[in-house]
């Protein structure tokens, strides 16, 4: 099973936050990430991870963005509470779960950017942050491993386990 399309996105603004607030390096937190989100998906590979928080970090340069983990922040809360269509994710569904795996890849790096470039010029032509004060995914009891990927540590021993 894959994992769904939000929960590959919001794992790749978690890298890419990860690597703009730290001086570890991209491979090693994608690899860590990677790894977790393998116990319960079928998943490319921290790779793939990787180059999408890349190609995230390079959009909110281009868009001119100076507090990129605020944007990150907001993009994940986005993710989280609303679904693909616009309505609001039911956390709670009387059949199925949220972050159920899919069968069949249903997005790429591609398709993720650029659902995260037009939520970056929406919100910067807005100017409106819509993530409440306090917000994080790790303080959320609505979904145990979306929680526990926020709460990831990523050392920078983390290296030898992933053979760079």
């Amino acid at each position: 099973m894959f994992a769904p399309d939000f929960v590959f996105s919001i794992a790749a603004s978690l890298v890419a936050e990860r690597y703009i607030t730290s001086n570890l390096e991209i491979d090693t937190i994608a690899y860590k990430f990677s790894t977790f989100i393998n116990t319960a998906y079928e998943f490319e590979n921290a790779e793939t991870l990787k180059n999408t928080a890349e190609t995230f970090m390079y959009s909110m340069v281009d868009a001119g963005i100076d507090n990129a983990d605020v944007m990150l922040l907001n993009y994940r809360y986005h993710r989280f509470v609303v679904k693909n269509n616009g309505k609001q994710r039911n956390w709670s569904p009387m059949f199925g779960d949220p972050i159920q795996g899919t069968k069949k890849k249903v997005y790429t790096a591609n398709s993720v950017n650029r659902d995260f470039k037009a939520f970056v010029y929406r919100t910067k032509q807005s100017g409106e942050y819509v993530c409440p004060a306090g917000w994080s995914l790790g303080s959320q009891k609505s979904n145990k491993f979306l929680s526990e990927l926020d709460k990831l540590e990523v050392s920078a021993f983390d290296i030898l386990r992933s053979g760079n």
